[in-house]
């Protein structure tokens, strides 16, 4: 599927670089070197003596080694494993233990960074040309607002292209199908819907009424009736960023007690057919229920592995044989791939030669 000159199917879908994604947990980064795999770049992490992440081109320009393979840290500084050269936390040399003056070649590409609640974001393209405007309102996702409980920790690595993903998280229709009835009676499917388009959110959202809670559903949102009336709201924020949002009025109590549950998912390519999924829970309440996690853990890696298999076999096809016919519910996903589309066509614009 072209849109704009931009290869936007699933399975072979593109991705823009001039963006932020989300690239590790606060708590994964720290004095010790991380290595990770985004975008098809190797990237080392740490934290300077003050705290800040820093992110840098894992690969030692001098003889090709990781620099997070051994690599040791002396104040700011990161020491190469092989011959001792260090490089700061701008990425450029500042010792050479061997002898001569470092030059601007010896360097290694420095990616900018934004740290927001449990979350690093990473800025895939070129690090001077980083937007911050572009990051998702962390108090609209209910990150970081007033009232709301945020819990982080769960990744889930996916062979797969990273829109399957995005946009498997916000399709409803799937629900009473794969996921067994888990967090549905059967009803979503065929439920009537609303798109709404706002920016680079496009949300699809539907309103039930006096529904039977599923148990997974009442176990992990700490939910005490039977039947409530929800609205539950799948939001795509282009190119990297998916909220199962779930509004509960629970029926058959005098105080109708509302809950507002989020499950906040950043959606982070690794490779052409690879990508991590972090993925936060808020509540507008103290969820404390120990198994949230492991819940979770379980029901979204029934996406993984069937979007897995999927990839597997539109590879053995070839994008010529594994044509894509969409329905009418697929309204959103086609809207998000507008954006996306956009989003690189634009990067190329700015790249081509006047």
């Amino acid at each position: 599927m072209l849109i704009d000159g931009v290869n936007i199917q699933p399975g072979a879908a593109e991705f823009p670089r001039n963006q932020w994604y989300v690239a590790a947990f606060g708590t994964e980064v720290t004095r010790e070197p991380m290595h990770r795999i985004l975008f098809g770049d190797p990237i080392v992490f740490y934290r300077t003596e003050a705290g800040e992440p820093v992110a840098l081109f894992d690969r030692c320009p001098h003889r090709g080694m990781r620099l997070s393979n051994g690599g040791l840290l002396f104040q700011d500084t990161i020491q190469c494993h092989y011959h001792g050269i260090r490089f700061n936390e701008k990425g450029r040399a500042c010792l050479i233990p061997s002898g001569g003056v470092p030059t601007s070649s010896l360097s290694v590409k420095r990616y900018q960074l934004k740290e927001i609640s449990g979350w690093i974001w990473i800025w895939a393209g070129d690090a001077d040309s980083a937007d911050e405007s572009l990051i998702p309102d962390h108090d609209d996702l209910g990150l970081t607002a007033e009232g709301f409980y945020p819990r982080f920790g769960l990744a889930l690595e996916a062979n797969s292209n990273y829109l399957f993903s995005l946009e498997n998280l916000v399709d409803a229709t799937h629900i009473s199908f794969l996921h067994h009835g888990l967090i549905d009676d059967g009803n979503v499917a065929a439920h009537p819907y609303q798109c709404v388009q706002d920016g680079v959110r496009v949300s699809m959202v539907r309103e039930f009424k006096d529904e039977v809670i599923a148990p997974m559903v009442k176990r992990t949102m700490a939910l005490q009736g039977e039947r409530a009336d929800r609205t539950l709201e799948l939001t795509s924020y282009a190119p990297s960023l998916c909220v199962v949002r779930q509004h509960f009025v629970e029926a058959g109590s005098d105080s109708k007690m509302r809950r507002d549950s989020r499950l906040v998912v950043g959606i982070t390519p690794t490779g052409p057919r690879s990508c991590i999924q972090f993925v936060a829970a808020v509540n507008d309440y103290e969820n404390t229920y120990p198994g949230l996690f492991d819940d979770l853990r379980h029901l979204l890696m029934e996406d993984v592995v069937a979007l897995d298999d999927v990839q597997i076999l539109f590879d053995q096809l070839g994008q010529d044989r594994a044509p894509e016919v969409s329905v009418r519910s697929d309204e959103g996903a086609i809207r998000t791939r507008r954006l996306i589309a956009a989003q690189i066509a634009a990067e190329r614009s700015a790249k081509a030669p006047a």
